[in-house]
């Protein structure tokens, strides 16, 4: 399985629902959640090591791999399995590894499918950030439909009550800032003028556009550093369509000069968000040029790459699943056309195999 095939069985967490034997006002993805994971993640960690934080946003894929295979398990189920027979759940995670790890570039796969350890106090603000994030969805849907969430999140709170941390509080008040931001990401569906077989939300998206880049750093086997630009620049590329939703790029280049307008509304919208909190202003001000300007510089070009191929991933998904809007066919041929001039290295091999999910 090379990188092309791997995406598009990526693309599975588009579809793969969380608490999915609830009834929801909001459905979140696995991708979805494991974007709002990446994003406090950058902010709780964003004052460690680039070394470290590179590889605390890498676990988030490793662990994310099963997924892609086994889809979604109810952590109540899962509880259940491990139980009554650990080891056995712990082979079936391992096999899903092996079949992934025997399919896959063997260039990539040893940088890939690693699972990095580190301190305690380190382990257990992941395990806040996990749970902060669940609380946040079970606390929107609590509100419509109590008898399912009022128990787990009871639960989650009574975990994150009896969490001895550092930095707690103020961890506690990032999730609170940012998950609301967020959240906006997860209810807004891409392309949403057109009919769609198969839905991505923004969330969903900046979430493959941090895949698909990382991936290619991989490939092109570049330094520490560089992941790490290329890393934030992809989780923050779209936050500013939390505030300003999602104008599309057509629409921004429509009449000269909009698109510079629209780059200066949405410094407004991210100044007034941070300007007033303390949690956050520092923090915003350090990734400031990730948000506004994620497609300059040497990382800029992984990261316009990869929104290119997430979104030539998207079209391929709508094609192949017959729906007949000639939007995805015209835009498929438009950005296969261009991709390749954004590239900084040969991706020709990913196109077609993205490309042959649509013609066998």
């Amino acid at each position: 399985m090379n990188i092309g095939n791997f995406l598009l069985e990526s693309s599975n967490l588009f579809t793969v629902y969380r608490w999915n034997n609830n009834p929801a006002i909001v459905r979140f993805s696995e991708s979805d959640n494991i974007y709002n994971n990446l994003l406090l993640s950058l902010f709780v960690f964003s004052d460690d090591s680039e070394e470290k934080l590179v590889k605390i946003l890498h676990n988030k894929i490793y662990e994310a791999i099963p997924k892609i295979v086994l889809s979604d398990i109810s952590l109540a189920t899962k509880s259940k399995i491990e139980e009554k027979g650990k080891k056995l759940w712990d082979e079936v995670i391992n096999k899903t590894y092996k079949e992934v790890e025997s399919n896959f570039d063997s260039n990539i796969s040893p940088k890939l499918l690693i699972h990095y350890t580190f301190d305690e106090e380190t382990e257990k603000k992941v395990r806040m950030i996990n749970l902060l994030v669940a609380q946040k969805e079970a606390s929107i849907n609590e509100r419509v439909f109590p008898e399912y969430y009022k128990e787990p999140k009871i639960k989650n709170q009574t975990k994150i009550k009896n969490m001895d941390i550092q930095d707690k509080k103020e961890i506690e008040e990032l999730a609170n800032e940012l998950l609301e931001i967020s959240t906006r990401l997860v209810t807004m569906i891409r392309w949403n003028k057109n009919h769609r077989n198969i839905k991505s939300s923004v969330a969903s998206h900046t979430f493959f556009v941090f895949l698909i880049s990382y991936l290619l750093a991989l490939k092109a086997n570049l330094q520490m550093k560089e992941i790490y630009d290329i890393m934030i620049a992809s989780i923050l590329h779209d936050l500013p369509e939390a505030f300003t939703g999602d104008v599309i790029s057509p629409t921004k280049r429509k009449v000269s000069g909009l698109e510079e307008i629209i780059g200066e509304i949405e410094k407004d919208f991210i100044k007034d968000w941070y300007i007033h909190k303390r949690v956050l202003k520092e923090k915003v001000k350090k990734l400031e040029k990730y948000i506004y300007t994620p497609f300059e510089n040497d990382y800029g070009a992984y990261v316009k790459t990869s929104d290119l191929i997430a979104a030539l991933i998207e079209c391929s998904l709508e094609i192949s699943t017959g729906n007949q809007n000639k939007y995805f066919i015209n835009t498929f041929k438009s950005i296969k056309k261009d991709i390749l001039h954004f590239s900084p290295i040969d991706i020709s091999e990913i196109i077609k195999e993205i490309e042959l999910s649509i013609h066998p």
